[in-house]
């Protein structure tokens, strides 16, 4: 009896499951992203990561679970905007996928950070007309930015080393004729 009864509340969960809805529907899903996410990061305060793998999955290409997608249908597009989300909103977290099994680390003082989560609050309370791509997402979750490390002269000739091998390899030549053609120089032009 009690089997049947856990049975049932899984169903349940999964009808009123707003990541399950978003994935399941995903020829619309750019009307739901905000609340999903929402919901799939109130459900990780509560320590119920599946809706958060789920999310994390599918934006990757991948299935997880019990959840399904329309056929033909990959939720790709909302990747960066979830990365960009989980950045600002997590802390001190870490998620690991390996043989189709996840798991994630929360540091000391990790979690959700409380105003970021707001701030995703009043984005899907507000209905915004272009979803990620409105200039409000933009303000409340900015675009990820890598810091460049400067090219030096030594790892310059080496990337260039590097292309020039791997170009005598696909083009079946030895390497010293590739070198040759990269240091000649340029025909002029037939007027």
């Amino acid at each position: 009896m009690t089997n049947t009864k856990t049975v049932n509340t899984v169903k349940t969960a999964t009808k009123n499951d707003p990541v399950n809805n978003w994935i399941s529907k995903a020829r619309n899903a750019e009307y739901g992203f905000f609340k999903a996410t929402l919901y799939a990061l109130a459900q990780f305060q509560h320590n119920n990561n599946k809706p958060l793998y789920a999310k994390i999955e599918f934006t990757n290409g991948k299935s997880f679970g019990r959840y399904e997608i329309e056929q033909g249908y990959t939720l790709t597009q909302f990747k960066m905007p979830l990365k960009r989300i989980l950045d600002k909103t997590l802390s001190n977290v870490d998620f690991r996928f390996k043989d189709g099994k996840a798991s994630v680390k929360v540091g000391e003082n990790g979690g959700v950070n409380a105003d970021r989560l707001q701030a995703l609050r009043n984005l899907a309370a507000s209905k915004v007309k272009q979803g990620v791509k409105s200039d409000a997402f933009d303000k409340a979750f900015p675009k990820l930015t890598k810091e460049k490390t400067p090219l030096t002269k030594e790892k310059a000739q080496e990337n260039l080393h590097n292309y020039m091998a791997k170009m005598a390899d696909a083009l079946g030549m030895p390497f010293n004729q590739v070198q040759a053609m990269a240091s000649a120089k340029a025909l002029p032009k037939a007027a």
